[in-house]
């Protein structure tokens, strides 16, 4: 039975967890909703402004702009099926298929709330990511403390590096952003707050890794099952991982890569020839966005962010450093022990080759290799097993504890007030056509929530997004010269002024003078529509 296991990927409800590892399962579901508990019932500490007051965005995580860009998505694709780039007052073609947001654009027009078709992900990312994980960890440690704590690591590890320079006021900025982006990256558990196409995808790995396996050496494999079967679903894995999530799909060819080198380029290995074609095939069409006319141009570009800082340091070194005592045992002939190695590496290969997008998404799911070597390693050590709990609990549970305090400052920037609310659906259903330029609270919701453009927003997809920001924190602050406001709202080509309800609004209907066509009030929050611009 317990071969059975271990040779034979299944869904989450046929894999047959243990006690152990239904704890796990408790667990990770009880961090996937803890968002919406703190959001909608509140615990100690969240204020009472923050609680289900006015109307929630569908932001359940600490990644609001990411989440906002998702819906945008979503609703676009329930228009069209392709969509663009909505960060921007510039038109865009709709370019891009996405089957996560396509599937939830076709709930939206059956009736489906944009924030409930986004959400409704959340399910499928947690049974995808704890059976890619869970079967890995089976079929590379024997059964007992050494499996769970490995589970354990792979799924909670978070860096020390983030707590301790937030709660111990160490670092720069600089550390501080570098150990929150990898605090987020090397979180797996993390990825079920709403980053949910990053937790599919990195638990396909592991099922990929564990079908090419089976491909290669026919006695894993289960009986009756042919070679044509696992390449099939290994491929769709592969195609998966990599249409939702790029990177993950770059470090898969990578691994494949290292293991072909590994075994001196034998044809033995043709049989990874569908696999791999199907990985790549979303990442042609990734590189042929990148030469269109579309904001695909601008996102493909180097955009200067460092890859190496003191912070990387801090993030890796707990887990990297357990791992190299588990790096003594020799792979020999295994061909998952050689991809068990392979995996690091090819995550740091892709992460340090690009020089474009947000390339910190390569190191997403590295905690699983890390994990598996570091218990080995551990082991090797013969430390006693009180120190083993010990240390794996360092390295979850604070980090844990320091991401729900981070989720409970920000809380109020998952609701528009009631006004903001009703401002958005003005846009929404007014026929005529232009962008928004909104104030910073609000930029990134119009998108998702009027169906509009927006001058800036995402900092990602927003050419040039912080200095626009600043200059529309000055606008709206009424920092502006009326002469350089009036400049600014028509280099924006917006045809709408959105202001949030924020302390110290100016109002600029002075400023604007023969531009404006006419005010819209909602309470606290006001819209400026402007005379012939933005059509």
């Amino acid at each position: 039975m317990q071969a059975a296991l271990l040779r034979k990927p299944r869904a989450l409800g046929a894999v047959g967890l243990d006690r152990a590892e239904l704890a796990l399962l408790a667990l990770l579901a009880v961090w996937a909703v803890a968002p919406l508990v703190l959001l909608f019932v509140g615990l100690p500490g969240v204020p009472a402004e923050s609680v289900g007051r006015g109307t929630f965005t569908g932001s359940g995580g600490l990644v609001v702009d990411d989440h906002a860009q998702y819906i945008a998505w979503i609703r676009e694709a329930g228009d069209h099926v392709l969509f663009s780039n909505r960060f921007d007052t510039l038109e865009d073609p709709r370019l891009f298929l996405h089957p996560m947001w396509l599937l939830s654009g076709l709930a939206s027009k059956l009736g489906l709330s944009l924030q409930l078709a986004f959400g409704l992900w959340k399910p499928v990312g947690l049974a995808v990511l704890l059976a890619g994980f869970a079967l890995y960890v089976r079929r590379l440690l024997a059964p007992g403390g050494a499996r769970v704590a490995a589970l354990a690591l792979a799924l909670f590890f978070a860096s020390p590096a983030m707590w301790l320079t937030a709660w111990g006021g160490l670092g720069s900025l600089d550390f501080e952003f570098g150990s929150l982006t990898m605090g987020i990256e090397l979180f797996a558990a993390g990825y079920l707050w709403d980053l949910v196409p990053t937790a599919v995808s990195v638990g396909l790995i592991p099922l990929f890794l564990l079908g090419a396996e089976r491909l290669l050496d026919p006695g894993r494999r289960t009986q009756g099952r042919s070679a044509r079967w696992y390449a099939g679903w290994t491929a769709a894995a592969g195609l998966t991982a990599s249409w939702l999530h790029p990177w993950q799909g770059l470090t898969l060819l990578a691994i494949t890569a290292g293991l072909v080198v590994w075994g001196g380029f034998s044809r033995h290995y043709l049989s990874l020839a569908v696999p791999v074609a199907a990985t790549a095939l979303p990442l042609v069409y990734y590189l042929a966005l990148s030469f269109t006319d579309s904001a695909w141009q601008t996102v493909s570009g180097p955009n200067g962010m460092p890859h190496v800082g003191a912070w990387l340091f801090a993030a890796l070194a707990p887990l990297a450093l357990l791992a190299l005592p588990g790096l003594r045992e020799r792979p020999g002939g295994d061909l998952q022990e050689r991809m068990l190695r392979l995996w690091p590496m090819a995550a740091l290969t892709v992460y340090f080759a690009l020089q474009s997008s947000f390339f910190y998404h390569a190191l997403a799911g590295l905690t699983l290799p890390l994990a598996v070597l570091a218990v080995r390693g551990l082991r090797t050590v013969r430390l006693p097993r009180a120190v083993v709990a010990a240390t794996v609990l360092v390295l979850t549970l604070p980090g844990m504890a320091y991401q729900l305090d981070l989720f409970r400052e920000g809380a109020p920037a998952h609701f528009l007030t009631r006004d903001e609310s009703t401002a958005m659906r003005w846009l929404e259903a007014n026929p005529r056509g232009g962008a928004v330029l909104a104030s910073p609270n609000l930029a990134v919701q119009v998108p998702a929530m009027a169906g509009r453009r927006t001058w800036f927003g995402h900092a990602t997809w927003t050419p040039d997004n912080g200095a626009r920001r600043k200059t529309a924190e000055a606008l709206f602050a009424g920092q502006l010269p009326e002469a350089a406001v009036r400049d600014e709202v028509r280099r924006s080509r917006a045809a709408f002024l959105l202001q949030g309800c924020v302390a110290g609004a100016a109002d600029l209907r002075p400023a604007l003078g023969p531009m404006l066509g006419s005010t819209h009030q909602f309470g606290c929050a006001r819209i400026y529509e402007l005379r012939g611009a933005g059509t």
